[in-house]
């Protein structure tokens, strides 16, 4: 070889040395290089916020008052001064109305009163007893029952206290309305099958098709409460030896429980988006208003007084569009040891501690 071709040689490898340094250079500080990470995971959703405002029954003024609060506790207001036991309210769909239940007659009678407590004023006028009132979702029509006969019936009526029909026209207790959101069915409960079984039926508003939708023998089933989106209902049942919540889909299926605790645990209510529920409680020493998630998760103690808080219902969402179906799947309840069952009448003689049950 000659010394020009060994200088042409020296000279290429020279170059070759410097495109490859180069090239590691450019891939960033001598790295090798290798396939692009994959971007992190999104954050997990935020919790459900607890807002809007609970309205509920209360004696720590010496007497059963309407009161109302926010949804955390805060901001407590009373909102019925009468000298007899003012109980079981619910909100008007808009929000704008409280229909509750009044002793001031002498016997259970049907009120109706604005938000902030004024104005308030009958809507029923019979000897007997009239409860637990509920809103037709349109705010045309309140459901309630009705002790006019010998046994409660399901009633509706305008929401001036007008048109009085007879829904269910049963010779069993027939109680407990609740609502569907599109308007078109109600639930309740009913002792229809026997007097030792306590079922949550369904019935189309006109009273027709009546069905039994929990099944479940020789227990308390009862005070139902739509979901917003119409797709769950959560009730109250005995059926592990006390008052539990429960919740399961409009057809009766997927019964899920969703408190354990040894408690009496009742009255259930849905917040606005369907993501909480309020309900009455005596796991404190005595009973109180608490709220826990959808998925029976996170209790918390919301009125936090000596005194009876009960009957909570939670403000509606006024105008607002029905939330997206909440996801039906959720964890599988822990086994837990079943208490021995107590009759029907024991249970609802537990319940009865709060007045208006």
């Amino acid at each position: 070889m000659s010394v020009h071709d060994a200088s042409i040689r020296k000279t290429l490898a020279t170059v070759a040395l410097a495109l490859a340094l180069g090239a590691v250079a450019c891939s960033g500080e001598g790295e090798p290089t290798g396939p692009t990470p994959p971007p992190p995971p999104p954050p997990p959703p935020p919790s459900p916020s607890l807002t809007g405002k609970i309205v509920f029954e209360s004696n720590r003024g010496g007497n059963y008052d309407i009161h109302v609060m926010n949804a955390d506790g805060t901001g407590v207001t009373q909102l019925t001064t009468d000298p007899a036991f003012d109980f079981e309210p619910e909100w008007s769909p808009d929000g704008s109305l409280i229909v509750f239940v009044s002793r001031r007659d002498g016997n259970d009678e049907i009120y109706v009163m604005n938000a902030d407590g004024s104005a308030q004023t009958r809507l029923t006028n019979h000897g007997g007893s009239d409860r637990n009132p509920t809103w037709s979702p349109n705010g045309t029509k309140i459901a309630f029952e009705g002790k006019r006969l010998e046994n409660d019936e399901i009633y509706v009526m305008n929401a001036d206290g007008s048109g009085l029909v007879n829904l269910t026209n049963h010779p069993a207790e027939d109680q407990h309305p609740a609502w569907s959101p599109d308007g078109g069915r109600i639930a309740f409960q009913s002792e229809r099958l026997s007097p030792d079984n306590l079922e949550v039926f369904v019935m189309n508003a006109d009273g027709s098709g009546v069905t039994n939708l929990s099944n479940h023998s020789g227990v308390f089933d009862g005070r139902p409460a739509f979901s917003p989106d119409g797709s769950s209902i959560a009730f109250a049942s005995g059926r592990t030896g006390n008052l539990e919540l429960y919740r399961m889909n409009a057809n009766g299926s997927g019964q899920t429980q969703l408190t354990f605790d040894s408690a009496l645990d009742s009255y259930p209510a849905w917040s606005a988006d369907g993501t909480y529920l309020t309900f009455r409680s005596d796991r404190a020493g005595n009973i109180e208003v608490f709220t826990i998630k959808a998925d029976g998760t996170g209790a918390a103690n919301r009125s936090n007084h000596a005194a009876t808080d009960c009957h909570p219902d939670w403000l509606p969402a006024a105008g607002a569009a029905l939330r997206a179906p909440i996801a039906a799947v959720m964890a599988a309840p822990a086994v837990r040891p079943v208490r021995n069952r107590q009759s029907l009448a024991a249970q609802l003689a537990m319940e009865s501690s709060c007045l208006g049950n």
